[in-house]
């Protein structure tokens, strides 16, 4: 009976890595006809790499202890936190200064994490998102960098606004150059990756306590 509880408590000790992904993403088409979509970590997310029609997002790196209080929209992120990051961008697959418009006040496109939602960098240079990549940036991705109009303009209807605790409504018009942001979520606390064990290891301790009993 000793073994099966120790066994128990072992199984609730395995824990598999949490990460906060990017779930789901809904919402209208963009002006071009094309949908949202959650890609793989493209290997090139400046303005002549990865585009398309429509806005898309993928998940950077996880489980990153911030060392120091990061900078996003408005504030700061403490030290210490543990946090998973994401980019989502709207690009042109060419060169061609021709508007699209993705997303509305009324009608935004719609991402959902599986974390909760700790701050965004969408300033008109990107210099948030462009400090942060040594960090928080894919491994096997290059970026666009710093330079004016890549991330959100005051003039143009480019808006995101915090829906729930883990979804992001955006909106995005972009011709050239594209807008690119950064979406930065808390590490989930990790589930057990054997908790069925810990039930069948209570189910076992409690039977043997009834033949006991018996």
């Amino acid at each position: 009976m000793k073994k099966l509880y120790l066994s128990a408590l072992g199984a609730l000790a395995l824990a598999t890595p949490a990460s906060a992904a990017l779930v789901s993403v809904s919402g209208p088409l963009s002006s071009a006809g094309a949908a949202a979509a959650i890609i793989a970590a493209p290997a090139d997310v400046g303005n002549d790499g990865a585009g398309a029609l429509g806005m898309l997002g993928f998940d950077e790196r996880q489980g990153v202890t911030l060392g120091a209080a990061l900078a996003v929209d408005g504030g700061f992120i403490a030290s210490g936190s543990v946090v998973d990051s994401h980019m989502i961008f709207l690009n042109r697959p060419d060169k061609a200064n021709i508007a699209i418009t993705h997303g509305t006040t009324a009608s935004p496109v719609e991402w959902t994490f599986s974390g909760a939602i700790l701050g965004v960098m969408s300033d008109n240079g990107g210099t948030l998102e462009d400090a942060s990549n040594g960090i928080l940036g894919a491994l096997s991705t290059s970026y666009p960098g710093a330079f004016t109009n890549r991330g959100f303009e005051s003039a143009n209807p480019d808006f995101y606004t915090i829906l729930s605790a883990n979804t992001l409504g955006v909106g995005m018009l972009v011709s050239q150059p594209g807008d690119w942001i950064r979406v930065v979520t808390a590490t989930p606390v990790p589930l057990p990756a054997a908790g069925w064990m810990l039930f069948a290891g209570l189910g076992a301790l409690g039977f043997l306590s009834r033949r006991r009993a018996a």
